[in-house]
């Protein structure tokens, strides 16, 4: 069944001739605040709110249901959402958010270009903040040994793993990474990274990250590594740096630009850009210890 978002709106009922419709895959806390930010903007109540599952039948059924109200507008929220809906809705007015690339979805085709892209489908690129957390890391705590700990079976940690030794590069650090495919072995992957001389590990925001994020953390608190965050859900407590999508202000960006296709403009017309507002966040504490200054009597 769909799942139901009380606070967001997500909802499961028989679907109402809402004139825009939210489309949304995953439920997750970062898609509730793009909702919330979306309805600030908007700044009416007439929207409908759909979640499906990540996996299974149950999302081509109910975007089967939402395409059979006819709505003025399908705003579409991440990237599973996208995949369902961009070969099969060729119609309807779409504005797309929560997608880190939307260049493998069908709805756009050249990163070069943002311009090409499905005719009824516009939206807002915004990947994972790795370059910026990158810059602010050096800034903060110089140009030292980064480690990346990830699930070689989680599509994401990969692709942000990749990233990571290519952008770490341009950053002026040393890039380490390991892998670990469970909880098992999360404690194995992080002590080699130390081992081979890791004085920063990164969390990446990637869904298997939060399975080993507490015991990084920990690693954080207890002074062990300096820890740098992008993960936006859950505490960070225990990173000296915390860098991360503000998915509120991303859901007012989506807004905006449905604004613009209500308001009459084709999405054909309007090329795809890139946004990522951010979060940063310093743990004063943290970054005074790991500087020595004050010297610890």
């Amino acid at each position: 069944m769909a799942l139901a978002l009380a606070l967001a709106g997500c909802g499961r009922d028989s679907l109402s001739k809402s004139p825009i419709v939210v489309f949304g895959s995953p439920d997750s806390p970062r898609l509730r605040q793009a909702v919330a930010g979306f309805k600030a903007r908007l700044q009416t109540g007439d929207v409908e709110v759909v979640c499906v599952p990540e996996f299974g039948p149950e999302g081509r059924e109910t975007l089967r249901r939402v395409r059979q109200t006819n709505p003025r507008l399908l705003v579409v929220l991440g990237t599973p959402a996208l995949l369902l809906v961009a070969p099969m809705e060729k119609q309807i007015p779409v504005v797309f958010g929560l997608v880190a690339n939307p260049y493998f979805t069908r709805a756009a085709y050249d990163p070069a270009h943002p311009e090409i892209h499905q005719e009824n489908v516009t939206g807002i690129a915004s990947p994972a903040p790795l370059s910026a957390a990158l810059q602010h890391g050096v800034s903060l705590l110089g140009p030292l040994s980064w480690g990346v700990l990830y699930d070689p079976t989680d599509g994401v940690a990969v692709d942000l793993a990749r990233r990571f030794e290519s952008e770490a590069g341009r950053a002026g650090v040393r890039a380490l990474t390991e892998t670990s495919a469970g909880a098992a072995t999360d404690g194995d992957g992080l002590a080699r990274l130390r081992q081979r001389g890791a004085k920063v590990i990164y969390l990446p925001p990637a869904p298997s990250a939060a399975r080993y994020a507490p015991l990084v953390l920990d690693a954080g608190r207890q002074m062990q590594v300096r820890v740098v965050s992008s993960l936006p859900e859950e505490s960070h407590k225990g990173a000296v740096l915390w860098v991360a999508l503000d998915y509120h202000k991303l859901g007012e960006d989506i807004g905006d630009l449905a604004q613009r296709v209500l308001a009459g403009e084709r999405p054909q017309s309007i090329p795809i850009v890139e946004k990522t507002p951010l979060q940063v966040e310093v743990d004063e504490t943290l970054a005074r210890k790991w500087s020595g200054y004050p010297p610890v009597k």
